[in-house]
């Protein structure tokens, strides 16, 4: 990343505390169930230190605007959902972060609104007459597939018609989102975004939008979800600054689950690779967790995995991403097609008691964030996976090189202590020193291309190149 001009340092080098504030917050599902507002989010104010304890330095907020359910469903997206509190409230917590060190970024949801959002709800009272068909795409001629019997038509997300897709084609329409945006990073002060479903919205889009932003807050900062490639499709100095890495989040729990290090190491060098590398010029956001997915400790076969997949994680190039509760082995899985709430859970009081693989968890999160803040190569640095080996040792071995640095990262997803001989050919490190930074400073010399080492199971080394 050391080259990438267009995305602000502060993101780079940032590690993302990802909340969805429904859930985090412990809103009723439904607002019809809240007609008051209630400041919800005052709960974070608990949580400032322990973020700082952490070592996060952003804050991405989930959905926060008005709606009726699960916060994608927006009805208003210049106000604070009432089941979390005011615009005001939630200015005075952006300022506190800040006072903190700390950046924000909201989830702005652009491709899609709820059906009392103030566009659709004109066409439902006005039909054929209303001024607003042009913000949604209706169609008069039928209304047999609306199963809300409005008479008439309209193209929802993904078939699901609770939520109305914009028509991001409308002059009218974009004049609103880019109000929105201007609103939220100039009078609220958020540093950035996290762009819904950004891979079906087309780039003319996001190019307008960055440069709205960017004319609040030069420094401001984009990532688009995106479930698959070709990521630089919506990525680049004009477009979006970074993504979600799915591919590589999947061949995570994957390549440890099916005991297949070797997938892993595929994708990682189809992405990453300073030479061939599909995405070796962009910026990902990596993550083990999110609102959309089962939780790492559920996924994973065996939970003592959780630590050497967190491992990985901060040793990747691009930008790290935990998701709440996941940094102390929070459980959860995903239902498919009929629920979330598993996944989106209250976050537990700090006083709660937390099982030992839950405390481990934690200490060595808190760890593997001080090591990445304190090596260039962790945070800049190209990477190289340099080997894996699913018979004998399970282990996987990547090369982080910055123009300050060279480390050599192995971690082991065996349950047992092994001797692993690591094969480095054609990196011209032959008799090179490394010392392990992970752990008690042991030396080790590369001799004949090769590194001879004790890997402690479930564990890993990272060595620094001396």
């Amino acid at each position: 990343m050391e080259n990438i001009q267009y995305v602000p340092e502060w993101a780079k080098n940032g590690i993302i505390y990802h909340i969805y504030p429904l859930g985090f917050f412990n809103a009723p599902y439904y607002s019809k169930d809240e007609t008051e507002i209630v400041n919800r989010l005052e709960q974070i104010r608990d949580y400032y230190s322990y973020f700082q304890d952490l070592g996060v330095t952003i804050i991405q907020f989930g959905p926060l605007f008005e709606s009726h359910s699960h916060g994608y469903d927006t009805t208003d997206y210049l106000k604070i959902d009432r089941r979390l509190g005011t615009n005001d409230l939630f200015k005075e917590i952006v300022r506190e972060l800040h006072e903190m060190g700390m950046k924000v970024i909201v989830d702005g949801v652009f491709n899609h609104v709820g059906r009392d959002f103030f566009s659709f709800k004109d066409v439902q009272e006005h039909k054929r007459h209303s001024s607003k068909q042009g913000w949604h795409y209706i169609n008069f001629s039928q209304s047999h597939m609306n199963p809300y019997q409005d008479g008439f038509d309209y193209k929802p997300w993904e078939g699901y018609y609770e939520l109305v897709k914009l028509n991001l084609e409308t002059p009218e329409v974009l004049d609103h989102i880019f109000h929105v945006a201007k609103y939220w990073m100039g009078e609220i002060g958020i540093d950035g975004w996290r762009l819904d479903v950004a891979y079906l919205i087309q780039n003319t889009f996001w190019r307008d939008f960055k440069s709205t932003c960017r004319s609040i807050k030069s420094d401001c900062f984009l990532i688009g979800e995106m479930i698959h490639g070709p990521y630089a499709k919506w990525i680049g100095h004009d477009l979006l600054d970074a993504g979600t890495g799915y591919a590589v989040y999947k061949s995570i729990f994957n390549g440890i689950n099916e005991n297949n290090l070797w997938e892993l190491k595929g994708v990682l060098e189809q992405s990453f690779h300073p030479q061939w590398g599909q995405n070796k010029d962009i910026v990902l956001v990596n993550f083990l967790g999110n609102h959309d997915v089962t939780r790492i400790r559920s996924i994973l076969s065996d939970e003592r995995h959780v630590i050497p997949a967190f491992l990985i994680l901060f040793t990747l190039n691009g930008i790290p991403k935990i998701y709440y509760g996941d940094e102390f082995g929070m459980k959860g899985i995903k239902i498919p097609g009929l629920s979330d709430e598993a996944i989106r859970k209250p976050m537990p009081p700090l006083s709660d008691e937390r099982d030992p693989l839950g405390n481990a968890i934690t200490e060595n999160v808190k760890r593997f964030i001080r090591l990445r803040k304190s090596n260039h190569a962790l945070m800049y640095g190209d990477l190289i996976p340099v080997w894996a080996d699913n018979t004998k040792s399970n282990m996987i071995a990547i090369l982080r090189k910055s123009s300050q640095q060279t480390l050599l990262v192995v971690v082991s997803t065996s349950f047992d202590s092994k001797k692993v001989k690591i094969p480095l050919w054609n990196l011209r490190l032959d008799g090179s020193k490394f010392v392990d930074i992970l752990n008690e400073s042991e030396e080790f010399w590369v001799e004949n291309n090769h590194l001879e080492m004790d890997v402690p199971g479930c564990w890993g080394r990272v060595l620094r190149k001396s």
